[in-house]
């Protein structure tokens, strides 16, 4: 069943998930300390760019297309000032940080917000289609909100980073309804849909060997065909990667050539 998420009572539950202004400065400052607390992996190589598919040619102009960025369970804004800076050099000016309380609702109710959010962002800008990417429990709305809502408007691509698609083992030690959905094998987590049945969307899962919250198996779906393994990092540092902005972007690039090939051709 789909959800109306543009009715009036979905608008007025979305906006009753968005935290506080109090909330996302104590979210914001937690999260900066425990990055910089948190002992980090090195990357092999911090400067190499992750590589561009063979042939694509750089886009001929910015992209109008809205990204949207679903930070993870307890993880402030601030969790994306890594990845903003590199999507506005490379044309990708029109993102939205999509924020909410991990603490107080599901997953689900998370999505419901998440949808009504993206509808508003494609409507505005007047385009076909969304980029979504979602950072850890980010990934699962992303996900939630695709699979079981239908969003308006056809996503042009969905990206994951270190997201628990197959949960994780320290989601037990969590607060809130969102943390034990993603416990492994949970209700949650066996009711979703196989992402390869969600059509055209193309997805893009980023995981990392050295990750102790989120497992590489569980970030990857299993190896999925899209997927892709960045040593180095950890859960939280795997944010600060310049291969995995790279990876990112090279993903949002190619499904941008992709649909304007495909427009093209309907023409």
């Amino acid at each position: 069943m789909r959800i109306n998420v543009t009715a009036p009572e979905g608008r007025a539950r979305a906006a009753a998930l968005v935290p506080t202004e109090a909330t996302l400065v104590a979210l914001t400052t937690a999260f900066r300390t425990l990055r910089k607390a948190a002992p980090r992996q090195p990357f092999a190589n911090r400067r190499a760019e992750f590589p561009r598919p063979a042939g694509l040619p750089r886009p001929a102009r910015d992209s109008d297309s809205p990204v949207v960025l679903v930070s993870g369970y307890l993880s402030p804004l601030g969790c994306w000032d890594a990845l903003l800076p590199r999507l506005h050099e490379n044309g990708f000016r029109n993102t939205i940080c999509f924020p909410y309380d991990s603490l107080r609702a599901g997953i689900p109710e998370i999505a419901e917000a998440l949808a009504v959010q993206v509808s508003a962002a494609v409507r505005a800008a007047g385009t076909p289609g969304v980029h979504l990417i979602g950072y850890s429990m980010g990934g699962l709305v992303v996900r939630y909100a695709l699979q079981r809502l239908g969003l308006t408007g056809d996503p042009i691509s969905v990206t994951t980073i270190a997201t628990p698609h197959r949960g994780s083992p320290l989601a037990s030690a969590g607060v809130g309804p969102a943390a034990q959905q993603m416990r492994v094998n949970s209700e949650f987590l066996r009711e979703l849909p196989a992402m390869h049945s969600s059509g055209r969307v193309r997805w893009s899962l980023i995981g990392s060997p050295t990750d102790r919250v989120v497992p590489l198996a569980s970030a990857t779906d299993g190896r999925h065909a899209d997927s892709l393994s960045l040593a180095g990092g950890g859960h939280l540092g795997i944010l600060d990667s310049p291969q995995m902005a790279g990876a990112v972007l090279s993903h949002l690039e190619l499904c941008e050539f992709e649909q304007a090939a495909l427009a093209a051709s309907c023409a």
